[in-house]
């Protein structure tokens, strides 16, 4: 579920490209804690952990598909938008980010082989490159049961503070050179938090940072309802609304359209 949510964050490529002046950042970043005695756990361990906080291997065993509806909130632009994710095992995915009722619509997808993604920008186009092989590894449905399998090269770095929660940090790179330290719950497990850096479509230099909050109980896995995200240029929010799994979702839905689905209706 937080990997479904996490890939919202990629949205901030898209919405940086639309937001025309640059605004302060809205959410700090985790800060390092002071280093203690006790030595880190390894990367196969806080990955069991982790599979275990966020429900456990047999409840992620049992969502074949998981559909999700919230808002987005962008304070510092007065903008607000929707969101609509589609996942389905085990490596479907289907985005759509709708912006200021319809003005900006993008979405993305990948049908298990393929990605195609469209917005006012760029059209309706297949995903090639880092950008395909990033997408693969995002629409993989039960990641935290698995995080050492789907990054291999999971190394834990040291603590960390997020919010008032005591975390691991976990270093991992993607595809395209991409660079990504993960927050994990000391205690649960859980991803509280996700720091990113990499080049985005355009070869310029994007920094992301993600904290996932009000952790709730869906389809019998743990599942963050709020994700703060925050760029150079802006913050905004997703408020996750509604989660259903195992509702029947064609393939139909992840396969590249034949037309723009994100281009205005000729008059």
């Amino acid at each position: 579920m937080i990997r479904k949510i996490r890939l919202l964050t990629s949205s901030a490529v898209f919405l940086t490209l639309c937001a025309g002046p640059a605004f302060p950042q809205t959410t700090p970043a985790p800060k390092a804690a002071a280093a203690k005695e006790e030595a880190l756990p390894t990367a196969d361990e806080l990955s069991a952990k982790c599979a275990k906080g966020s429900g456990g291997k047999e409840a992620w065993a049992k969502i074949k598909t998981m559909t999700m509806t919230g808002t987005i909130e962008i304070p510092a632009m007065n903008m607000t938008g929707k969101l609509d994710v589609y996942a389905k095992s085990p490596n479907r995915l289907l985005r759509i980010v709708n912006i200021a009722d319809g003005q900006f619509i993008q979405k993305q997808a990948f049908d298990g082989q393929a990605g195609w993604k469209s917005d006012p920008q760029s059209g309706l186009k297949p995903l090639e490159g880092a950008e395909l092989e990033e997408t693969k590894i995002e629409a993989i449905l039960d990641t935290d049961a698995r995080l050492k399998e789907v990054h291999p090269d999971m190394k834990v770095t040291g603590r960390a503070k997020v919010g008032d929660r005591d975390a691991y940090t976990a270093l991992t790179h993607q595809p395209g050179g991409k660079t990504v330290v993960m927050y994990l719950d000391a205690e649960t497990g859980l991803r509280l938090g996700e720091d990113s850096e990499g080049l985005d479509p355009s070869g310029n230099v994007l920094k992301t940072s993600a904290v996932f909050e009000d952790y709730r109980t869906a389809c019998g896995i743990q599942a963050a309802y709020r994700v703060r995200v925050t760029t150079p240029q802006f913050g905004f929010v997703l408020n996750i609304k509604e989660v259903r799994c195992n509702e029947p979702v064609d393939d139909s839905m992840f396969a590249m359209p034949a037309a723009d689905p994100a281009a205005p209706p000729k008059s």
